[in-house]
């Protein structure tokens, strides 16, 4: 029998194979649609919505703002949270020429948000502070006393903030953290 010629397969296809039905991809595309509405709003509250991080973040960031301005001008500050107020900010330590009649939080401060509270500040060896004013020193290369800050939402849910003597870095926790 003679050899027939080859017949022609269009480029990328083999014989037999067919591409994917409509029925097929429409099946898929409501697969991943199903998986992203259950994934998003999680993905939301964890990202914009979770106050305690936010609120966390925030202090993380004032302190770092002030152990770094310290260093740079050489002085020493002071680092106030008011508890019960819900409100932290700083202010040079400028020792016993401060007037004591300057009402409220100086700017820069910041305001927790409605959520959140302090549960209590730990500093060095000293006892658990759960209400009033507590104010930390930093010294002008930017040291501070070990602290520990534990936040908390309406949800108990609790962030512990662990400030190192000497190092920059503020670790987070998402349990209590004491320290011992």
């Amino acid at each position: 029998m003679p050899d027939s010629p080859p017949t022609a397969v269009a480029a990328g296809h083999h014989k037999g194979q067919q591409g994917f039905t409509l029925l097929e991809l429409f099946i898929v595309c409501l697969l991943i649609s199903v998986s992203l509405a259950f994934s998003v709003p999680n993905i939301r509250k964890a990202l914009v919505i979770d106050e305690l991080a936010a609120s966390s973040r925030e202090i993380i960031a004032i302190i770092k703002e002030v152990r770094t301005l310290a260093a740079q001008e050489q002085q020493p500050y002071l680092l106030f949270f008011d508890l019960n107020g819900k409100k932290i900010w700083y202010e040079p330590d400028i020792g016993e020429e401060k007037s004591t009649t300057e009402p409220g939080p100086p700017s820069p401060h910041i305001e927790l948000l409605s959520a959140v509270h302090f549960q209590d500040i730990v500093c060095g060896t000293a006892e658990k502070i759960t209400s009033g004013e507590v104010s930390l020193w930093i010294n002008k290369q930017g040291y501070i006393d070990q602290t520990i800050l534990h936040l908390a939402d309406d949800e108990d849910n609790i962030i512990s903030l662990v400030l190192s003597p000497f190092l920059s870095t503020i670790k987070a926790y998402d349990t209590y953290i004491s320290l011992e």
